[in-house]
C-alpha cells in the first residue's frame, strides 16, 4: 500500500515538474518593415532607419518575451528591443513589438543583405526568421523632395505623397495620435482637442510607392 502511494505521489511530482518547466514556444507569426528616411526641420541630413514590427504567438503572452534582436551577421551588427525600448502596434486586434527607428550609431547608411529576426521569451526559448534589405532600398534618389509642415493656427501640410500621416507624440516623444491625411491643412485646436493638449512634437510622414520606402519630415513643436 506504501509502495503504491510513493508510485503515485511519484506520478503527481514528475507531472508537475513537467508543466512548471515547460512553457510555451514563441513563434513569429509575420513581420513587417520597411526603410525609412528621417529628415529634421531645419536640417539637409537624411538619417536611413529601419521599421519593423513583428507579430508573435505565445501562449504565455507577450509578457513572457524577454528580447528581440535584429542581428546582421555580415558586419557583425545588431540592436536588442525590450520591454524598455520596444514599441507595441495594435493592427487587426492584435499587438505587434517593434521599433520605427533602428538606425546605425554614426547615422550611416544600414548595411545591405540577410538580417535574421530572433524573439527570445524568459525561458530562453526562441524563434528566428530573415529578412533581406537590398541595396535599392538604401539608395534616396537626390532629387526627391522630403514633405513638411508648417505650424501657425493651422497647420499647413505639404508632400508631393498621396499617402501621408502626422504623428503625433507628447512631451517624452510617447506617440499619441497617427493621423492619416491629404495635404493641404488642418487646425491645431482639432489635433489639441483629440489628445487631451498633450500634443508637444509632431511629425509628417509620407509613403513612396515608387520604391516601398518611407520619408518623415520633423519633430516639430507642436507650440512654436
Amino acid at each position: 500500500m506504501l509502495l503504491n502511494i510513493r508510485i503515485k505521489l511519484l506520478i503527481i511530482l514528475s507531472v508537475l515538474f513537467f508543466f512548471s518547466c515547460s512553457g510555451s514556444v514563441p513563434q513569429i507569426g509575420q513581420i513587417i518593415w520597411q526603410i525609412n528616411y528621417v529628415k529634421a526641420p531645419e536640417s539637409n541630413k537624411v538619417i536611413p532607419a529601419l521599421s519593423i514590427f513583428i507579430l508573435i504567438d505565445d501562449e504565455d503572452g507577450i509578457s513572457d518575451i524577454e528580447n528581440i534582436y535584429i542581428i546582421h551577421d555580415e558586419s557583425e551588427l545588431f540592436w536588442k528591443l525590450d520591454t524598455e525600448t520596444w514599441s507595441i502596434k495594435v493592427i487587426g486586434g492584435k499587438n505587434w513589438l517593434g521599433s520605427n527607428n533602428l538606425s546605425m550609431n554614426d547615422n550611416s547608411i544600414l548595411p545591405e543583405g540577410k538580417y535574421r529576426v530572433m524573439v527570445i521569451d524568459k525561458a530562453g526559448e526562441r524563434d528566428t526568421i530573415q529578412l533581406h534589405i537590398s541595396s535599392n532600398m538604401l539608395k534616396l534618389d537626390e532629387n526627391i523632395r522630403f514633405p513638411k509642415l508648417s505650424i501657425e493656427s493651422d497647420i499647413i501640410i505639404e508632400s508631393d505623397f498621396t499617402d501621408n500621416s502626422l504623428r503625433i507624440y507628447d512631451q517624452s516623444m510617447d506617440l499619441l495620435k497617427n493621423l492619416k491625411i491629404e495635404k493641404g491643412k488642418i487646425n491645431k485646436s482639432v489635433i489639441s482637442n483629440d489628445t487631451n493638449n498633450k500634443a508637444y512634437w509632431i511629425s509628417i510622414y509620407s509613403f513612396n510607392e515608387e520604391t516601398g520606402t518611407g520619408l518623415i519630415r520633423g519633430p516639430y513643436l507642436f507650440n512654436e
